[in-house]
């Protein structure tokens, strides 16, 4: 698909820009624009390769006159060398726009060749099970602290790493607002129903309806207006935390950011894509609230413990109280008691066990 028509007028003066950087070595066009799913609603997903020093990604979010564009910058090394797994999709998908000594194309043109061999697809889903077991781990920690609501969100965090290693497998793309509908695709094509089932059970957005949904985007409307206020008063906070967190605080902690991320979900609700809806918010609202809660404990000079991420919210001095309680109304997790967090990380310690035992095996009969 390209590049929108609406996008080209602003992007190009901004595109040239930045290739009178030195330290910009390459940009290319990737996400749904470039893959052709995308909807009126989406933003524009650029990569960025620098040739600076430092060794993760960062996002960073733009409006040019009402067009939201983010930018996702990654070292020249990630493309040069080793390339981490997670930038896989991002290769693959790409359009280039610009490489100043041609490692961008090589990239590229590489993982256009590699992506779906064997070997590449184990590095992918063997890093999904380091994330899901990253986040049982937080699970199991915040229930020996009787911290009930962080349970289930570790869980179901654990449990949605898992899911996409089905999706992997299958061979679709690992999408934030599309997730649902490709594991309900690949959960069938594999035959492993039972396990989509199961998320969804936990998840526990099955009944979500328009109403509903109309509910959960206020609630996450004020929380997130409360993270901004917050951010804005706390910015020398910001500065002394690591550069990896601080660029993902400011880049959700921004009115664009809310705005188009309100108009995304509205988008779904409008096509009655209703749980995708509430499936969307609660993953972005999770990955947002452990970045500022980080910030708000090193605001208020305490040692942050990821796997008890509600309960900081909860007893936090500074961070406005609507942050808190429109993240249990997203989160949906009001009433959730210490049986029914010992059944969740019953259900996600099956999980993980199952697909582990049957990931390679998957692998060698839908891959190759």
């Amino acid at each position: 698909m390209g590049v929108p028509e609406r996008f080209r007028s602003v992007l190009e003066p901004f595109i040239g820009d930045l290739k009178a950087r030195e330290i910009i070595s390459g940009i290319g066009l990737f996400g749904s624009w470039s893959r052709g799913d995308a909807s009126p609603s989406s933003d524009l997903d650029l990569l960025i390769i620098e040739s600076r020093d430092f060794d993760y990604e960062y996002l960073e979010r733009i409006e040019l006159n009402d067009c939201l564009i983010d930018l996702n910058y990654v070292p020249k090394s990630w493309i040069v060398y080793r390339v981490p797994p997670e930038l896989d999709q991002k290769l693959y998908e790409l359009q280039v726009m610009f490489d100043r000594d041609g490692s961008l194309t090589k990239a590229k043109n590489l993982m256009s060749k590699v992506y779906w061999r064997p070997e590449r697809v184990e590095i992918r889903t063997e890093a999904y099970l380091v994330e899901a077991d990253t986040y049982l781990s937080r699970a199991r920690t915040a229930f020996n602290r009787g911290d009930y609501k962080s349970v289930k969100v570790n869980s179901i965090r654990s449990f949605w790493a898992l899911m996409k290693i089905l999706t992997e497998i299958s061979r679709r793309p690992v999408l934030y607002s599309h997730f649902i509908r490709n594991l309900e695709q690949s959960s069938k094509s594999l035959d492993m129903q039972g396990l989509y089932e199961d998320y969804i059970d936990l998840i526990g957005f099955a009944g979500v309806n328009r109403a509903s949904l109309k509910l959960m985007l206020e609630s996450l409307s004020s929380a997130w207006m409360g993270v901004i206020r917050f951010t804005s008063a706390n910015l020398q906070a910001l500065k002394i935390i690591h550069p990896k967190i601080a660029t993902k605080i400011s880049y959700y902690a921004r009115e664009s950011f809310l705005r188009g991320l309100i108009a995304r979900v509205n988008a779904l609700i409008d096509e009655n894509d209703f749980l995708e809806a509430a499936h969307y918010m609660f993953h972005v609202m999770v990955d947002m609230l452990e970045n500022y809660a980080f910030l708000v404990s090193t605001a208020e000079g305490l040692r942050f413990d990821y796997a008890i991420l509600l309960r900081h919210l909860s007893e936090s001095k500074k961070s406005p109280i609507e942050v808190y309680q429109g993240a249990i109304n997203v989160l949906d997790v009001k009433e959730f008691s210490s049986h029914d967090a010992d059944e969740a990380l019953k259900t996600v310690t099956e999980t993980a066990v199952n697909i582990r035992q049957r990931r390679k095996d998957l692998i060698a009969r839908f891959i190759g």
